[in-house]
């Protein structure tokens, strides 16, 4: 066990390496996210058997009590986490090299619920935050995500080893979205340039305001691109019609996985359906690199009146709900937990 020491660029590249290749990895656990949350306190522990990392804890902290610090790791640990002594060794590995202010330690991997593992976090000493919990802003996470699984899952789905093959998973309307927007001259780019982050960020205000919810500024986009760039596991995607970008998307291959994590839409344009051409685009990537998911992101509730699962099902509606562990709480200072917990009860 150990705290990566970042100016070892060797150990960084392998650090790195697992974070990006392990079936599990998570853009969220990459130091690159560090950077990203630049306002935010780090610190990477690793663990190595015979000399080779299989597993990170990647913890970012910040003031989310008054004087006390709030430790996260995002869609983290990667690595075992059954192996539950281990995880507790890196926490308190963490813990040595984290200021004393410290009141929690939150894990929240991105591995399916069970009654078995949420018993064995428990008896562990963890406060689990899952079922409990009923609205989506409850956790830091979403629990409750729509996955498209290219290794084809759940009743009627197939492996998807070709583009009509993914064409076909789809609902019939969504197929004629797809299609609809095709014939009305949508064509989608896809690129990890500043101009791209722009282009992107002007309909992702629009969403913003039509749903009267607040966004992140340009700034945080332009320092993820730059971050990025170059690197493969990102892109930016761009619905064009009629010289107009009208929707957008952003994702991030790790892993396994393709997380699409940022969108914007025109709503003038809704009915040339960009925002089905995007996804199309951005589900052929993740075929194109041989993923086994596609994570559509969170939604409130596996139901038709949940407006965000109303429009993910229709990419995934042979496919199993994903419903994740949630939340892992290593409790440090009780008094400060408490106060902490309050905004989400």
């Amino acid at each position: 066990m150990a705290i990566l020491n970042l100016d070892d660029t060797k150990k960084v590249i392998a650090y790195q390496k697992f974070v990006r290749e392990d079936p599990r990895g998570q853009v969220t656990q990459d130091p690159l996210w560090g950077e990203l949350k630049s306002n935010w306190g780090h610190v990477y522990v690793y663990h190595e058997t015979d000399g080779e990392i299989d597993a990170v804890l990647t913890v970012l902290t910040v003031e989310a009590v008054a004087g006390k610090l709030l430790g996260y790791a995002g869609r983290g640990p990667i690595g075992d986490v059954e192996n539950i002594g281990m995880i507790k060794l890196m926490i308190q590995e963490a813990l040595q090299a984290l200021p004393d202010n410290v009141f929690l330690i939150r894990l929240d991997p991105e591995v399916a619920y069970s009654d078995t593992l949420n018993d064995a976090y428990q008896k562990a000493g963890f406060i689990t935050r899952n079922r409990a919990i009923k609205n989506m802003h409850g956790n830091i996470q979403p629990r409750k995500n729509v996955v498209l699984y290219y290794d084809g899952r759940g009743d009627g789905a197939a492996p998807i080893t070709s583009e009509t093959e993914l064409m076909t998973h789809f609902k019939r309307d969504y197929r004629n979205q797809i299609r609809r927007a095709a014939k009305d001259g949508v064509v989608v780019t896809s690129g990890d340039t500043q101009e791209d982050i722009e282009s992107f960020f002007d309909t992702y205000v629009m969403m913003a305001a039509a749903q009267n919810i607040t966004h992140r500024p340009l700034s945080y986009f332009l320092r993820m691109q730059e971050l990025w760039q170059g690197t493969g596991l990102f892109k930016v995607f761009l619905a064009h019609f009629e010289g107009r970008v009208i929707a957008s998307g952003i994702g991030f291959s790790y892993g396994d996985e393709i997380w699409y994590m940022y969108a914007g839409s025109d709503r003038q344009y809704a009915k040339h359906y960009g925002p089905y051409a995007v996804q199309w685009e951005m589900l052929k990537w993740g075929l194109s690199l041989g993923k086994v998911e596609y994570d559509f992101g969170g939604v409130g509730d596996f139901v038709p009146e949940d407006g965000l699962y109303k429009f993910k099902h229709g990419f995934a509606y042979h496919d199993p709900h994903a419903e994740y562990i949630g939340e892992l709480d290593w409790v440090v200072d009780d008094a400060g937990y408490q106060e902490y917990i309050k905004q989400f009860n």
